[in-house]
Protein backbone atom coordinates (compact mmCIF):
# COMPACT_ATOMS: atom_id res chain seq x y z
CA UNK A 1 0.00 0.00 0.00
CA UNK A 2 1.19 3.39 -0.66
CA UNK A 3 3.32 4.94 2.67
CA UNK A 4 1.62 8.32 2.51
CA UNK A 5 -1.60 6.62 3.04
CA UNK A 6 -0.32 4.60 5.63
CA UNK A 7 1.66 7.83 7.22
CA UNK A 8 -2.33 9.90 6.76
CA UNK A 9 -3.81 7.10 8.85
CA UNK A 10 -1.39 6.81 11.62
CA UNK A 11 -1.12 10.29 11.81
CA UNK A 12 -4.75 10.50 11.92
CA UNK A 13 -4.77 8.23 15.12
CA UNK A 14 -2.19 10.62 16.82
CA UNK A 15 -4.68 13.34 16.61
CA UNK A 16 -7.34 11.24 17.81
CA UNK A 17 -5.14 9.95 20.94
CA UNK A 18 -4.20 13.81 21.58
CA UNK A 19 -7.70 14.44 21.54
CA UNK A 20 -8.34 11.69 23.84
CA UNK A 21 -5.57 12.44 25.98
CA UNK A 22 -7.46 16.00 26.67
CA UNK A 23 -10.99 14.88 27.68
CA UNK A 24 -11.45 15.82 31.42
CA UNK A 25 -8.29 16.92 32.18
CA UNK A 26 -7.36 19.64 34.20
CA UNK A 27 -5.51 22.53 32.72
CA UNK A 28 -2.31 21.29 35.29
CA UNK A 29 -2.35 17.66 34.28
CA UNK A 30 -1.38 19.70 30.08
CA UNK A 31 2.02 19.59 30.95
CA UNK A 32 2.06 15.97 31.96
CA UNK A 33 0.71 15.39 28.38
CA UNK A 34 3.92 16.10 26.67
CA UNK A 35 5.55 12.60 27.98
CA UNK A 36 2.18 10.66 26.68
CA UNK A 37 3.27 12.60 23.60
CA UNK A 38 6.78 11.22 23.74
CA UNK A 39 5.85 7.93 23.77
CA UNK A 40 3.26 7.76 21.43
CA UNK A 41 5.21 9.55 18.89
CA UNK A 42 8.66 8.43 20.30
CA UNK A 43 10.09 11.84 20.17
CA UNK A 44 12.21 13.87 22.77
CA UNK A 45 10.82 16.40 25.22
CA UNK A 46 11.42 19.24 23.37
CA UNK A 47 9.33 17.78 20.22
CA UNK A 48 7.10 16.53 22.28
CA UNK A 49 6.31 20.01 23.85
CA UNK A 50 6.12 21.61 19.99
CA UNK A 51 3.42 18.84 18.80
CA UNK A 52 1.56 19.33 21.76
CA UNK A 53 1.84 23.45 21.26
CA UNK A 54 0.56 22.55 17.59
CA UNK A 55 -2.02 20.60 18.22
CA UNK A 56 -3.21 23.60 20.46
CA UNK A 57 -2.83 25.70 17.85
CA UNK A 58 -5.22 23.87 15.40
CA UNK A 59 -7.74 23.73 18.11
CA UNK A 60 -7.47 27.20 18.82
CA UNK A 61 -7.54 28.58 14.99
CA UNK A 62 -10.78 26.08 14.63
CA UNK A 63 -12.29 27.86 17.49
CA UNK A 64 -11.56 30.99 16.48
CA UNK A 65 -12.37 30.93 13.13
CA UNK A 66 -15.42 29.24 13.64
CA UNK A 67 -16.54 32.10 16.23
CA UNK A 68 -15.38 35.07 13.64
CA UNK A 69 -17.51 33.30 10.86
CA UNK A 70 -20.34 32.97 13.13
CA UNK A 71 -19.89 37.13 13.81
CA UNK A 72 -19.89 37.92 10.16
CA UNK A 73 -15.97 37.79 9.60
CA UNK A 74 -15.14 36.69 5.91
CA UNK A 75 -12.16 34.32 5.58
CA UNK A 76 -10.01 36.40 3.98
CA UNK A 77 -10.31 39.18 6.82
CA UNK A 78 -10.38 36.42 9.35
CA UNK A 79 -6.51 35.90 8.05
CA UNK A 80 -5.67 38.80 7.41
CA UNK A 81 -6.13 40.20 11.38
CA UNK A 82 -4.76 36.67 12.61
CA UNK A 83 -1.55 37.37 10.83
CA UNK A 84 -1.25 40.44 13.72
CA UNK A 85 -1.84 38.91 16.96
CA UNK A 86 0.61 36.56 18.44
CA UNK A 87 -1.23 33.38 18.22
CA UNK A 88 1.28 30.95 18.73
CA UNK A 89 2.36 32.33 22.32
CA UNK A 90 -1.31 31.75 23.35
CA UNK A 91 -1.51 27.69 22.09
CA UNK A 92 2.05 27.69 23.61
CA UNK A 93 0.76 28.99 27.32
CA UNK A 94 -2.90 26.65 26.82
CA UNK A 95 -0.08 23.51 26.30
CA UNK A 96 1.93 24.42 29.06
CA UNK A 97 -1.66 24.61 31.47
CA UNK A 98 -1.12 28.33 31.93
CA UNK A 99 -4.10 29.58 30.04
CA UNK A 100 -7.64 27.84 29.49
CA UNK A 101 -8.18 26.94 25.60
CA UNK A 102 -11.31 29.10 25.82
CA UNK A 103 -9.83 31.98 27.43
CA UNK A 104 -6.87 32.19 24.92
CA UNK A 105 -10.16 32.31 22.39
CA UNK A 106 -11.67 35.19 23.97
CA UNK A 107 -8.31 36.83 24.21
CA UNK A 108 -8.00 36.50 20.50
CA UNK A 109 -11.27 36.75 19.26
CA UNK A 110 -11.13 40.21 20.99
CA UNK A 111 -7.89 41.11 19.45
CA UNK A 112 -9.35 40.45 16.01
CA UNK A 113 -12.26 42.79 16.74
CA UNK A 114 -10.07 45.55 18.15
CA UNK A 115 -7.98 45.08 14.88
CA UNK A 116 -10.31 45.16 12.96
CA UNK A 117 -12.12 48.13 14.32
CA UNK A 118 -8.76 49.90 13.50
CA UNK A 119 -8.15 49.90 17.79
CA UNK A 120 -4.89 49.51 19.26
CA UNK A 121 -2.77 46.10 18.71
CA UNK A 122 -1.83 46.10 22.14
CA UNK A 123 -4.93 44.98 24.67
CA UNK A 124 -4.85 44.36 28.15
CA UNK A 125 -7.09 41.28 28.83
CA UNK A 126 -8.47 40.18 32.15
CA UNK A 127 -7.30 36.72 31.59
CA UNK A 128 -3.98 37.92 30.97
CA UNK A 129 -3.73 39.84 34.27
CA UNK A 130 -5.37 36.65 35.96
CA UNK A 131 -3.25 34.29 34.51
CA UNK A 132 -0.44 35.63 33.38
Amino acid sequence: MDNSHNRSKSQQRGRIALDLEHENILEEDERRIDTKICILYGVEVEEAKEIHANYHSDRLHFLLRDRARKHGMTESTFSKKLESLNFYSYAYMVSRGQLMEMAAVDILYKGLCISENNGPNNFDDRYISFYG
